[in-house]
């Protein structure tokens, strides 16, 4: 029973809601909803028994031959028929208010959830792992919208199954212990084997969930290449992969409706088996077959009545419930996806920018070299130390090349002044700022080049210039000239339609080289920023493209304060300071030991 009702874990949390789960605010408009949905229920006691009395009144009438009584009775019976009318109205305008209040806190977590993956997609690390675009279409759409029935149908109904059935039960002690006891033995049933079932169901939405990504990633990744394929004879083999993984789906959705068939058939043979019961010992009861289990004198006809029209209002919160399960198991399924997405860093991300966002001045911009300081800075990442009480200094100005064998910490190095990474301890200080305070109007100034640079869907000319503020005033000779610096010139000639011509995502149709050189193209259109990181950027290039991307940086990091992470000789020739970042984590590797 507790195990079902784990969803009032959800209620009753106090503390920062983790991705997908409910603020305090949403808490208590769902909090609000379960309680008119109880007091709903409980006005169909007063319902049932004015309903009872009435019938009641209009039976005993049929015997009386006095022509006043008569009129009385018909007096009552329409007064009754006029109360019971009001309390249904009562009761549907408690059921449409509730319906609504969950529905605006289940909207408002989907709405909320979206952002912080939208925020997390846009400020992770570039090298980081991120999952494809047709997986996180998945996550951000399907996904988050599973979170909606969880909050809006299950979570209300918790408060509901703990007051509702109890009631019940206790105002139908006070008429028949037994028709109670019967209550009390068929009721917690459907809980328990809901509990059992459940496990099973939510194992095999997990799967489901798991399946639909799959198989939305593989049919947006081979539309993406689908020239491709054709071009290598490769359709049928697509074809066939296809196939085999909407198979899979096919099978994990009919897994997940033949458990909800199970636990439905569990719910309606332990209801109606209740209510069986409690009709039979009623009809008995009334007929004087059965004198036993009420508290001295029989049933009346009013008090039979009453126990049977209270018996199926007693298994409607549980059949809500079941109903509502099968939603807690796609609901918790989700959040356990949605959750894999932000790790610790990315959560430490979203607050940093958020917090960056509420003080960001005009002043903060950055318009001159500024100044980067590592301040006994140390840098944890999966419990294990990178740098420990790290002190470094680059002047403005200063090229500084960051060399070291892989895994050493160069990138992670990069990160930290992006504000990717938040220091365990310490402090970044760029210029006269505290990177928490600047990181926004930072990251709007920095030059950017990684060994992976990603472009997009678009025209050419629009991929130069996605990275400036004022786009309106970019002229055709600007983004020439940055062609020409990367040693893309050439390119445009070759290109069908010149800077109008279509890219794929991720640069498809260019080659690596030539995606290298549009990358560093749009880097040299930051002609604002004041700030040049690269990452290995000549790394996997062929000697004239990296040629090409060498003499790209040397023109770039003049008269900006340039941070260049690289194995390659030729790059570590250019004038600048080198550093070790093997010996920085000098220091990480003395406390990890």
């Amino acid at each position: 029973m507790n195990k079902a009702l784990d969803g009032e874990a959800v209620i009753n949390s106090e503390i920062k809601p983790g991705i997908g789960q409910s603020t305090t605010q949403e808490n208590n408009l769902l909090r609000r909803a379960g309680l008119l949905l109880v007091l709903s229920d409980a006005l169909w006691i007063v319902q049932a028994g004015l309903i009872a009395s009435a019938l009641a009144s209009a039976l005993s009438s049929l015997s009386v031959a006095n022509g006043r009584e008569v009129q009385l009775a018909f007096s009552y019976l329409t007064l009754m028929v006029l109360m019971v009318g009001l309390v249904a109205i009562v009761r549907v305008l408690l059921q449409v208010t509730a319906q609504k209040r969950s529905r605006f806190a289940a909207r408002q977590i989907k709405s909320r959830t979206r952002n912080e993956l939208l925020n997390v997609a846009v400020s992770r690390s570039p090298a980081l792992p991120f999952p494809t675009s047709g997986a996180f279409a998945v996550h951000i759409g399907e996904q988050v919208d599973l979170l909606g029935p969880y909050y809006q149908n299950y979570v209300p109904q918790v408060m509901r199954l703990k007051i509702v059935p109890v009631a019940i039960v206790l105002v139908t002690l006070w008429f028949s212990w037994l028709a109670a006891l019967i209550l009390i033995v068929s009721g917690p049933m459907i809980p328990i084997f809901m509990a059992l079932i459940g496990s099973r169901a939510k194992a095999a939405s997990a799967d489901r969930q798991e399946e639909l990504t799959r198989l939305s990633g593989t049919l947006l990744d081979r539309i993406k290449g689908m020239e491709t394929l054709r071009l290598f004879g490769a359709v049928d083999r697509t074809r066939e992969d296809i196939r085999r993984a909407g198979d899979a789906f096919r099978l994990g959705t009919m897994c997940v409706l033949k458990i909800a068939f199970l636990s439905s058939t569990v719910l309606e043979l332990f209801s109606a088996l209740g209510i069986a019961f409690c009709a039979v010992y009623v009809g008995f009861s009334l007929l004087g077959e059965f004198q036993v289990g009420t508290w001295g004198a029989p049933l009346s006809y009013a008090q039979g009545l009453f126990v049977l029209l209270l018996a199926p209002e007693f298994f409607a919160p549980l059949r809500a419930f079941a109903v509502a399960y099968h939603d807690r198991a796609a609901g918790l399924a989700a959040q356990q996806k949605l959750a894999g997405l932000i790790d610790e860093t990315g959560e430490n991300v979203a607050c940093s920018t958020a917090r960056s966002l509420k003080k960001r001045r005009p002043d903060q911009f950055f318009f001159s070299p500024p100044t980067v300081r590592f301040v006994e800075v140390s840098v944890i990442h999966s419990d294990h130390p990178i740098f420990v009480d790290l002190n470094l200094e680059i002047l403005a100005g200063e090229t500084l090349f960051l060399t070291g064998d892989s895994g050493s910490g160069k990138t992670t190095l990069l990160d930290c002044v992006l504000g990717f990474h938040q220091p365990a301890k310490g402090e970044i200080r760029i210029g006269d700022h505290r990177l928490a305070d600047a990181v926004v109007p930072l990251r709007e100034s920095v030059m950017w080049l990684s060994q992976s640079p990603r472009l997009f869907h678009g025209s050419l000319k629009a991929n130069l210039i996605k990275g400036i503020r004022n786009r309106e005033g970019v002229s055709d000779e600007e983004i020439h000239a940055a062609l020409r610096l990367a040693g893309a010139g050439e390119l445009v000639k070759r290109l069908p339609h010149g800077l109008a011509t279509q890219l794929g995502e991720d640069g498809f149709g260019l080659s690596v080289g030539e995606i290298r050189r549009v990358a560093l193209a749009r880097a040299a259109m930051r002609k604002d920023a004041v700030l040049l990181l690269a990452d290995e950027p000549t790394a996997g290039l062929d000697p004239q493209t990296a040629a090409d991307v060498i003499n790209g940086l040397a023109t770039l990091s003049k008269e900006r304060t340039s941070l260049i992470a690289t194995h390659d000789p030729t790059v570590l020739r250019l004038p600048g300071r080198k550093v070790d970042v093997a010996k920085l984590c000098c220091r990480a590797e003395l406390a990890a030991t």
